[in-house]
């Protein structure tokens, strides 16, 4: 794949994954740092991983709640069969705008961690995009 083409995608995906992993039921609410790391068909084997920050509201963590995508005008992603049993959760994602997208998630979560395991299809890749996301509790909302 061309790393031209498979940035666009990573970032996307990546957007996806965000939004996806607002938290799990049983988080604590706080600041959290996500590291996702991609890797996929194509694509260089040391993409580096990507890290971000968010704020994780006692709103956003209550309930199955957390795993709803943000309402977003470019997307139709949804997610479906969501499955929680102690700290395991799982659930599919399907898109078909702005592109189609399969995934299933895999995760487990404490009460200030959360790790999940992501395999997507997408149009256009010559194989499976797979995403490792970690998130950490580190600190209080500024």
């Amino acid at each position: 794949m061309n790393v031209k083409i498979a940035r666009p995608v990573i970032g996307a995906a990546l957007g996806l994954a965000l939004s996806m992993t607002l938290g799990a039921a049983g988080l604590n609410p706080g600041l959290y740092e996500y590291t996702i790391k991609v890797t996929m068909a194509g694509a260089p084997a040391n993409t580096a991983a990507q890290t971000t920050q968010r704020c994780l509201t006692p709103k956003e963590v209550e309930g199955n709640k957390s795993f709803e995508m943000p309402r977003d005008a470019n997307t139709d992603c949804q997610v479906k069969g969501l499955t929680q049993t102690g700290n395991q959760f799982s659930y599919t994602v399907a898109c078909t705008k702005p592109q189609k997208i399969d995934g299933a998630v895999k995760g487990t979560f404490t009460a200030t961690t959360m790790t999940m395991d992501m395999t997507m299809s997408m149009a256009g890749l010559p194989g499976p995009m797979m995403q490792t996301i970690t998130a950490t509790r580190v600190g209080d909302c500024k």
